[in-house]
């Protein structure tokens, strides 16, 4: 009777003791680092059950952390849920013939910009549950085309534009040699509704250093890689300046130069002279009084007039 007792003891005692040997048991890992995934491809978040075992009744929830916990993916082994979030439709999927060896990772399909973030994986049976976090980056690339607009001035002028960056990217244009280009060089960054950027990049070369291959590269720091479009200018792509036309517009400057400075110069003289014959004649109708100063005045008046005509 005694050891019947005390293996009822003893049975009773496993029973409540068995959640907290399964929690000390077993543990659920993340990644350490963060993923990086590419927009449009698929991405595998992991979540790793340490040991690997396939528990009875068990339930796999992933949830993406925000303001507030957005429902990603439910799994029960009673097959009541093996659904994707309301946001997420036929873009995850689990690993059920996998759980057996302890993998509850989340694969995420095509790949969007709002993706990126903090995702929780979170399985339980109902003596055991455990947590872990995993962290989304995302990135994406795209080509990059250069085109010629034509004559700059003394120059040749190039564009440079990609479209479908995350994050926004750098963009750089190199000459001969490898130097970079600093002249004359206009970028504009702009995001659509997808938070993709578009970047387009102006620069104007001149013959000499810069004549070459040039290049323009698009650089994506988050995946530490580039993109980049490359073309050839030869020196008789560059505007020529002929001496003979140079020569003519200097002439044709300096005669334009000369004439105004006549005209300016006959304009004064006019000018001064209608003055003065004003200035006789109020004098004459201010001294009316005096007859032999008027008529003087007046022949003055007319040699006046008589050297204009």
């Amino acid at each position: 009777m005694a050891t019947w007792w005390r293996l009822c003891v003893c049975s009773l005692g496993i029973l409540l003791l068995a959640p907290c040997s399964l929690s000390q048991k077993f543990s659920l890992i993340g990644s350490p680092h963060p993923v990086v995934g590419v927009v449009g491809r698929d991405v595998v978040l992991p979540c790793q059950l340490s040991p690997p075992a396939r528990l009875s009744s068990m339930e796999v929830l992933w949830r993406k952390i925000g303001t507030v916990f957005i429902t990603v993916h439910k799994y029960s082994d009673d097959g009541s849920q093996d659904l994707p979030g309301e946001s997420y439709q036929n873009r995850t999927e689990l690993f059920p013939q996998e759980f057996s060896s302890g993998n509850v990772s989340l694969k995420l399909k095509w790949l969007q910009v709002a993706d990126a973030g903090t995702y929780h994986c979170f399985v339980r049976n109902p003596d055991w549950s455990q947590e872990a976090t995993t962290e989304l980056q995302v990135a994406a690339v795209a080509p990059v085309f250069i085109e010629v607009l034509g004559r700059r001035g003394q120059g040749i002028g190039l564009a440079c534009r990609s479209a479908g960056w995350f994050p926004e990217p750098e963009l750089q244009w190199v000459g001969k040699n490898g130097k970079n280009l600093v002249k004359e060089i206009v970028t504009d960054v702009t995001q659509d509704r997808e938070k993709l950027y578009s970047v387009v990049s102006h620069v104007t070369v001149t013959e000499g250093e810069d004549n070459g291959d040039i290049s323009c590269i698009v650089r994506n720091g988050l995946l530490e890689t580039e993109r980049q479009s490359a073309i050839h200018l030869s020196g008789d792509v560059f505007p020529r300046v002929s001496l003979w036309l140079a020569a003519f517009w200097v002439l044709f400057t300096l005669v334009l130069i000369a004439a105004g400075a006549c005209a300016y110069l006959g304009y004064t003289a006019k000018r001064k002279a209608s003055q003065k014959k004003r200035s006789k004649e109020e004098a004459l109708l201010n001294m009316g009084r005096s007859p032999a100063l008027a008529l003087a005045l007046s022949v003055e008046m007319c040699e006046l007039c008589d050297c204009f005509v």
